[in-house]
């Protein structure tokens, strides 16, 4: 357990082994009401006891509820929300070539279950464990104090009873570490139903991703019944060897009290304690098997942490240069196999506060250079030499799809500054409006003003533009190649289009075609 947005309980430790040492008092009460009280017919004293034990029933009741119950489950939750805050502000900032090397279903399984096992077992082994540990040896100090008898006896029952439960949990670990794969498929279908039940609808491939999804259930749940099965039977364990050590107290007990070794009132504090010390036993036990079980959710968690602190595959290429992006003789490759080449780039440079633009056919790999320069596609399967500048990361990027959050307008700028001019140059007529998360209250045009009006408010000294003028009317497109032109000089601008509005501004013109990438030089105005 690596992260240290967690911490230790050592208060919480002291309050619950306190808790415990109280209720150690009962059987030892109990014990002196059968061999000192019973027999004297004492009623004084016998009030007092009552007295005393009454006092000492309802203050282990009460700190037992709190620090033995509420307290554990209290702070599992909050590390749980604790960890699913780090681990999508980790997600934030992990590199998105890293991030993408996983399924989305792979984050939704860390953000919920993998951070619920380790809030739980955080909580679990830095309270639990350290209490019920010294809970155990408490127990074995007052049994051994009574009789030597008794102080072997628990010994012998705790060793079998820790071997016993830890056997036999060695099927949950095992299937746990299998299975997270199915896990991840099966959040993975539902995520892909809900994120696309739009297109899913449009197309009528209802019953096709019902199938999947109904796979990817069946399949977990398989896993989840045989897991309940082994998880229920290793719980039932430790009842059934209590059960067992308990008739052999009884007797071996009985035997010492015919004999005048220990007094009845000893004998039932013995097995009241032998009830006492298969709970913190059977606790430790549980605790050991479900870290092992779940010890996957830990590294997950942790991998994401340590993911997130790792630089961009992308600093190992950066220049202190006056160019942005400088290539020679490079091939550009999207994966690891010869069929995911895409195209050549002979010599290519983009200046500081140069406007491009880049043309291709659809699928030729236009998107995919403004990916490979921001550090979005790892280029450790590109052939040739390339570099970036320093600055390259105090850009912005206009890309698809837009995404929204449920609210007003104002909420969807995302704390960008709102002028009046932006709003005037991109015609946004919808400043009222609520918009939802899934923005389908915004017509394509709505949506790409909205994102266009995030870029230019940005004000970084880079701007990489996708299409800016898909879906806007002539009017719009044309106010938005007027406003970009104006920006030349002072930004630089990589601007993917199918159109030529800027070839005439434009520094270079980058043409994909044929598998080769080549920039021509443009007029300037």
């Amino acid at each position: 357990m690596k992260t240290k947005v967690l911490k230790k309980y050592p208060f919480q430790v002291l309050m619950m082994t306190v808790t415990f040492l109280i209720t150690m008092i009962l059987p030892i009460l109990m014990s002196y009401l059968i061999d000192n009280i019973l027999g004297s017919g004492d009623m004084d004293t016998l009030m007092r006891w009552g007295a005393v034990t009454f006092g000492v029933s309802v203050v282990g009741f009460l700190l037992k509820f709190y620090f033995c119950e509420y307290t554990p489950v209290k702070l599992g939750i909050k590390n749980t929300f604790r960890l699913q805050k780090k681990s999508a502000a980790d997600i934030l900032r992990m590199n998105q070539s890293l991030y993408t090397q996983k399924d989305k279903g792979y984050y939704y399984n860390v953000c919920s279950n993998s951070c619920a096992s380790y809030g739980d077992l955080h909580e679990e082994i830095h309270l639990k464990m350290v209490s019920y540990l010294l809970y155990i040896f408490s127990i074995l100090a007052v049994i051994t104090y009574a009789d030597i008898f008794f102080g072997i006896f628990f010994l012998v029952y705790g060793a079998i009873l820790v071997v016993i439960s830890l056997n036999s949990a060695k099927p949950l670990y095992a299937m746990q570490k299998v299975v997270m794969p199915t896990q991840d498929k099966y959040l993975g279908g539902i995520r892909n139903i809900i994120e696309n039940k739009a297109g899913i609808n449009a197309i009528h491939t209802e019953k096709y991703f019902e199938k999947i999804y109904a796979k990817y259930v069946g399949n977990y749940e398989k896993f989840v019944l045989r897991y309940r099965f082994f998880e229920y039977f290793c719980n039932y364990l430790p009842d059934i060897i209590n059960q067992i050590f308990g008739v052999a107290y009884l007797f071996f007990a009985a035997i010492l009290v015919f004999r005048g070794n220990i007094t009845t009132g000893v004998l039932l504090m013995g097995y009241q304690y032998l009830d006492y010390f298969s709970g913190p036993i059977s606790g430790v036990c549980g605790i050991l098997m479900r870290y092992r079980s779940n010890k996957v959710h830990i590294e997950r968690v942790d991998e994401l942490t340590l993911d997130a602190e790792k630089p961009s595959e992308l600093a190992a290429y950066q220049t202190e240069e006056t160019t942005i992006f400088t290539a020679n003789d490079f091939d550009f490759y999207k994966g690891d196999q010869p069929e995911d080449f895409l195209y050549h780039i002979p010599h290519m440079e983009i200046r500081k506060n140069g406007l491009y633009v880049i043309k291709g056919e659809n699928g030729s790999g236009k998107s995919m250079l403004m990916n490979l320069i921001l550090g979005n596609i790892t280029p450790q399967n590109c052939k040739g030499n390339f570099s970036v500048s320093k600055d390259i990361e105090n850009n912005t990027f206009l890309t698809y799809p837009i995404f929204t959050v449920d609210g007003s307008f104002d909420d969807n700028l995302y704390e960008k500054p709102k002028t009046e001019q932006l709003i005037k140059m991109l015609g946004i007529d919808f400043e009222d409006k609520e918009i939802a998360s899934n923005p389908i209250n915004l017509s394509y045009g709505q949506q790409q003003k909205l994102a266009l009006y995030r870029v230019f408010a940005s004000d970084t000294p880079i701007y990489f533009l996708d299409e800016p003028l898909s879906n806007l009317d002539v009017e719009t497109q044309a106010k938005v190649t007027a406003y970009i032109k104006s920006l030349k000089g002072s930004k630089t601008i990589l601007v993917v289009m199918h159109s030529s509005e800027l070839d005439d501004a434009a520094d270079g013109i980058i043409l994909i075609k044929d598998h080769q990438a080549s920039m021509t030089a443009a007029g300037t105005n």
